[in-house]
C-alpha cells in the first residue's frame, strides 16, 4: 500500500489522537505566532521611542579649570565662554538635528499695568533661549509646554512663563511682559510678548536636581527669553556670553557616538568644557520596554520547548501502541526509513491542516495578547513572514520530535519487536 495512503488511514482511524496533536499544534502555533507579531510590535516601539524621545547633551564652562577674579559684582569665573563658532562646529556633527544656547540672568518682570510680577525668592531665573524646545529641562520632561508655543530663532522678543505664575497674575498668550534686570540703576526696560506657558511636571526636590545652582528657585518662576531680548537687558550693564548649549540627537541610542565624535573637534579646548548627557527618558523608557522584550522572548522559548516535550511525550506514546504494526512492516521487507517516514507524514499531514488554521486565529488573539503586554491592538499584526518562519521551523521541530519519539521502538529487530507482543 502506498505509503502517502496508510498516513491517511492511520489519521483517519486514530481520529482522537489526531485530534488531541492537532489541538495542540493550532494553540502552540497561535501563541508562537502571537508572540512574534508582539515582538515586533516591540521592536517598532522601541525605534519609535529612539525617533520621538530623542536625546540631547549639555555642553557648559567648566569653571573647575578656569581662574577667578574680582569685580564690582564681587568674584567672578574667567574661564572662557562658548562661542558661536563653537555651536556652529558642534551643531554640524552627523545626528544632531538641533540645539539651544543659552545664558542666564535673574531679572524683574512687569505686567502692562507696571505693576511687578512676584517671584517665590527674589527675581526669576531666566534663560536667554534660541530654541528653547531643545533646552534639558524640556527635553527631559520636567517642563511641559501646555499653551501657545515655544520660542524659535526668529521670535525677537518672546517670554515663556509658568502656568503657575501666569494663572496668579491674570496673563494670556499675546500679553506684554516687561523685564529689566536692575531697576535701581535704571538699566533697559524690554517689552516682550507671552508666546508660551509651561506647566512643570517634575518637582525642584527632585535629587536630579538638588546640585543644580538654579535649585535655589522654585521650577513655576522660571521663565524663558529670546536671545535678541535677553541681550538688550544686559546692554552697557553687563554680560551676554554663551554658558552653556544643548543638542538635540533625533536618534538617543546614538547618543555616546555623537558625543564621542564632538569630543574630537581639535579646535575646542575640551578641558575647558564640561559635556553632560541628557538620556533619562529614553533611558528610563527603553530599560521598561527591553525588559518586556525579555519577558516575550522567554515566553516564545518556554511555550515552543514545553509544547516539544508535550509533543514528543505523544508521538512516543503512540509509536510504542504501534510496536505490532511496525515489527510487522519491518518484517515484510519495508525499511526503517519508510516506516519513519510514514510516522513523519502522519504528523505533517496534521500540521498542514493545523497551521493554517492557526495563522487565521492568531490574526484575532494576537492584539488581544498585545495589550496585556501593553501594546495597541491594531499595533499587533501577525504578517506572512511569522507564518513562513513558524511552519518552517515548526516543521523541522515536528520532524525531530518523530525521529527522537521513534528511538526507543526502531532500534529493535522486527523479530525483537514482535516478540514483546507475544
Amino acid at each position: 500500500m502506498n505509503l502517502g495512503i496508510r498516513a491517511i488511514l492511520y489519521s483517519a482511524r486514530k481520529w482522537k489522537k489526531t485530534l488531541l496533536v492537532f489541538f495542540l499544534l493550532l494553540a502552540i502555533t497561535t501563541l508562537v505566532l502571537s508572540g512574534l507579531a508582539i515582538a515586533d510590535a516591540q521592536e517598532e516601539q522601541a525605534e519609535e521611542v529612539r525617533g520621538t524621545t530623542g536625546a540631547s547633551f549639555t555642553v557648559e564652562r567648566n569653571l573647575s579649570t578656569g581662574g577667578w577674579s574680582n569685580g564690582s559684582d564681587g568674584t567672578y569665573s574667567t574661564q572662557e565662554f562658548i562661542s558661536e563658532d563653537m555651536i556652529q562646529e558642534i551643531a554640524s556633527v552627523d545626528g544632531i538635528e538641533g540645539y539651544d544656547a543659552s545664558f542666564i540672568l535673574m531679572p524683574f518682570f512687569y505686567d502692562e499695568t507696571g505693576k511687578a510680577l512676584p517671584a517665590k525668592v527674589y527675581s526669576f531665573f531666566t534663560y536667554g533661549t534660541i530654541n528653547s524646545e531643545y533646552s534639558e529641562l524640556f527635553l527631559s520632561g520636567k517642563l511641559e509646554i501646555v499653551e501657545g508655543s515655544h520660542i524659535t530663532d526668529d521670535i525677537d522678543n518672546g517670554i515663556i512663563i509658568s502656568r503657575e505664575l501666569a494663572e496668579e497674575n491674570g496673563l494670556e498668550i499675546g500679553d506684554t511682559i516687561t523685564g529689566v534686570c536692575y531697576p535701581e540703576n535704571n538699566t533697559p526696560e524690554v517689552d516682550m510678548q507671552l508666546v508660551g506657558i509651561f506647566d512643570v511636571v517634575a518637582d525642584k526636590d527632585d535629587q536630579v536636581n538638588m546640585y543644580d545652582a538654579s535649585s535655589y528657585f522654585d521650577y513655576s518662576d522660571y521663565t524663558f527669553c529670546s536671545m535678541g531680548a535677553m541681550v538688550q537687558l544686559v546692554e552697557g550693564w553687563g554680560t551676554d556670553e554663551i554658558e552653556e548649549a544643548n543638542f538635540y540627537v533625533s536618534d538617543a541610542a546614538q547618543l555616546d557616538s555623537v558625543i564621542a565624535e564632538v569630543q574630537k573637534i581639535s579646535s575646542i579646548n575640551w578641558n575647558n568644557f564640561n559635556i553632560t548627557a541628557n538620556d533619562e527618558v529614553y533611558q528610563n523608557i527603553s530599560s521598561a520596554l527591553s525588559d518586556t522584550g525579555t519577558l516575550i522572548t522567554t515566553l516564545i522559548v518556554v511555550i515552543t520547548a514545553v509544547s516539544m516535550v508535550l509533543i514528543i511525550l505523544i508521538l512516543s506514546m503512540s509509536i510504542r501502541s504501534r510496536k505490532r504494526e511496525t515489527g510487522i512492516l519491518l518484517a515484510v521487507g519495508i525499511a526503517k526509513p519508510a516506516v519513519i517516514l510514514q510516522y513523519v507524514l502522519e504528523t505533517l499531514l496534521i500540521a498542514v491542516v493545523a497551521f493554517p488554521l492557526a495563522y487565521l486565529s492568531s490574526k484575532q488573539v494576537a492584539g488581544t495578547l498585545g495589550t496585556l503586554f501593553g501594546k495597541a491592538a491594531e499595533n499587533v499584526i501577525v504578517t506572512p513572514e511569522h507564518f513562513m518562519l513558524v511552519a518552517i521551523v515548526g516543521g523541522v521541530l515536528l520532524v525531530a520530535a518523530v525521529l527522537v519519539s521513534s528511538i526507543s521502538t526502531l532500534r529493535l529487530k522486527p523479530k525483537q519487536i514482535l516478540s514483546q507482543m507475544e
